[in-house]
């Protein structure tokens, strides 16, 4: 079986021509614009075979399994957090691996400046976890475009989701200095706890993992903890998973379960439980709450 979409919790968005014309001509976007732009987690059975390519330059950035990516005789692996550039009008063929299906996401974008933004081309460039890698930043930049395009094509909302595909694009293409924000508080043992915690999100970590990545014992890192944020680090960090919850709740194609499983978490009534705890409401009466507070804002 193959599939081109149809999995469960996708985001996709395919703007119709009549909106792209608006991007091309607009200054403010002519020179860079996305056409298309989607997540698909746990890819099972993906498969798109392009035999004369497309206009676009694609970006396919994987961050969880595996698949392939075949540009004209030349087949590639991708790993999790590499991602790969095609560029237009070159025959390809792309896939998830049978057993290990990727989770990725995608962008179709075009202008002027695309050649410049997309340097790294039919090669798979490897975007390392790290302390300072800045990877759930990324993800939330994918996920402020979607939260605009699910409102439609006003000009206002096309303006800056066009605008953010330059800084997201520059994640990418000037990874150096997108992680130097985090390199400047290299040495801050709290700091860079923090940051490894929202690296890695999608994990159950303990204490002394956790203490292990700053070369501290998991007592004193604990103390020293708590000292500057007033919260135990593994209460700290179901914080931050409720947090990115919240985030991923505004997309009404994903059931609870499966917001709960994207924070690491395979129990939905004990998700509810920590959601409610830190919350003050369950996650579904959080997520009618935003779709009255978006309802009111149109």
């Amino acid at each position: 079986m193959k599939k081109k979409e149809g999995f469960p919790g996708q985001l996709s968005y395919i703007i119709p021509d009549k909106i792209r014309e608006i991007s091309k001509q607009n200054p403010l976007t002519e020179d860079l614009y996305l056409t298309d732009i989607g997540y698909y987690p746990k890819a099972s059975h993906h498969f798109r075979n392009r035999e004369a390519g497309t206009q676009q330059y694609i970006l396919i950035y994987n961050v969880d399994g595996y698949g392939k990516i075949k540009v004209g005789s030349i087949e590639h692996t991708i790993p999790p957090d590499h991602y790969f550039i095609i560029q237009p009008n070159l025959p390809h063929i792309y896939y998830a691996e049978k057993n290990t299906p990727w989770s990725i996401y995608w962008i179709h974008f075009s202008g002027q400046k695309a050649k410049y933004l997309a340097k790294e081309l039919n090669n798979p460039i490897p975007v390392e976890r790290s302390k300072t890698s800045r990877i759930n930043d990324r993800l939330s930049l994918f996920n402020e475009i979607f939260q605009n395009l699910d409102r439609g094509y006003s000009t206002e909302s096309l303006e800056y989701v066009n605008l953010c595909l330059n800084r997201l694009l520059a994640t990418f293409s000037h990874i150096s200095q997108f992680r130097l924000i985090n390199e400047q508080h290299s040495n801050d043992p709290v700091e860079l706890s923090i940051n490894y915690m929202l690296e890695n999100i999608e994990l159950r970590l303990k204490l002394v993992e956790i203490a292990s990545q700053v070369n501290l014992s998991p007592s004193y890192f604990s103390r020293l903890f708590v000292s500057r944020t007033g919260f135990a680090p593994i209460e700290y960090f179901i914080q931050l998973k409720i947090q990115r919850s919240c985030q991923l709740l505004n997309n009404r194609e994903l059931t609870i379960l499966d917001v709960a499983k994207q924070i690491g978490i395979e129990d939905q009534f004990y998700f509810s439980r920590l959601f409610k705890k830190v919350m003050n409401m369950p996650p579904q009466v959080y997520r009618n709450s935003r779709v009255i507070l978006d309802r009111n804002k149109m």
